[in-house]
């Protein structure tokens, strides 16, 4: 939850109530750490899988249109930059 919470950039609080809401819906679960028991992970269910799988196929279909027009050389470049904007630390 910690990782989740910096990596989002929430505070742990507001991750929380948006795990425990996803929670009851099924698109998560929470499991102990076997190695530390203050450790919560959090988990994709098959729902969440699904959804996220649905939101991908959909996010690439409303962006088809802007993306086709690149050239390959462009595309690999854009796919290169997203990768460094949403992996780049904090």
């Amino acid at each position: 939850m910690t990782e989740l919470a910096a990596f989002l950039g929430l505070d742990k609080s507001t991750l929380s109530g948006l795990i425990d809401r996803a929670e009851r819906r099924g698109l998560v679960a929470r499991g102990k750490d076997p190695q530390d028991r203050r450790v919560v992970d959090v988990f994709l269910t098959r729902a969440g899988q699904e959804l996220a799988e649905q939101v991908y196929v959909e996010v690439r279909h409303a962006l088809a249109p802007a993306t086709d027009r690149l050239n390959p050389q462009d595309r690999d470049r854009l796919v290169q930059l997203l990768h460094a904007v949403t992996h780049s630390p904090g």
